[in-house]
């Protein structure tokens, strides 16, 4: 058994001067994708489900899959939180926790294109119907080019922030760009997280590090057939 994570970003529709139109995935598009891991019978599980995974343990569900969101953009709570409620899922949405609360920001270094953030109600209701939350830094900075303090910062800080909000610890991380080197992924594990998950494509098996999980990216550009073919390759 190999366990598909998949990745979205923005559950929306792409703006006009979007740089990056890839990481809009319609509500329409997300809908369809759901519906059909509904047919083919996966089930979303809990990310620690995946950590006993890797160590050998077997699962109680037969076709696993977990749902992963970068960033924390609004419209995972307008838009794909009840898509995924709907359908029997869950996901887990992996937030910089700076950009909280935030209306018209950019979080995105190399984008142009504005956007709403998740503020503490959404993130609090969310968390209190099952769904999970990671930390994606504070400010969504490659952590392979920060002073080690600075970083270190970002990891405890985010941390420390979602905790308060959500009441649970906050114990899963996902590297902003996918950036992350041996320090860094050190750096994590000394701040109190039990896994982090990358952008490196593939599924994850038994044995995997805990700190270099692999997923899946989903794009707008992927139509059905795509879709079908990244979860079952």
């Amino acid at each position: 058994m190999k366990i598909p994570v998949l990745y979205y970003h923005k559950i929306d529709y792409p703006k006009k001067d979007a740089v990056f139109k890839g990481l809009y995935v319609t509500p329409r598009q997300f809908k369809r994708q759901l519906a059909l891991l509904k047919f083919l019978g996966y089930e979303t599980i809990n990310p620690k489900e995946i950590l006993s995974f890797i160590k050998g343990h077997k699962l109680s569900v037969k076709k696993p899959i977990l749902i992963t969101f970068d960033d924390g953009y609004e419209n995972n709570y307008l838009n794909a939180y009840p898509i995924l409620k709907s359908a029997g899922f869950t996901s887990m949405i992996f937030i910089s926790s700076g950009f909280i609360g935030k209306k018209n920001a950019v979080s995105d270094e190399r984008e142009r294109v504005k956007e709403n953030f998740l503020n503490k109600n959404e993130i609090k209701e969310m968390f209190k119907n099952g769904f999970f939350i990671g930390s994606h830094g504070i400010n969504h900075f490659y952590l392979d080019r920060l002073e080690e303090g600075v970083m270190i910062g970002e990891l405890i800080a985010s941390k420390a922030y979602l905790e308060n909000i959500t009441g649970f610890a906050v114990e899963f991380f996902s590297y902003p760009f996918g950036a992350y080197n041996a320090n860094v992924m050190r750096a994590v594990k000394n701040a109190g997280y039990t896994a982090a998950f990358t952008t490196v494509n593939g599924k994850i098996e038994v044995g995997d590090n805990s700190f270099e999980l692999k997923r899946i990216s989903i794009n707008g550009y992927n139509n059905i057939f795509n879709f079908i073919f990244k979860i079952l390759l």
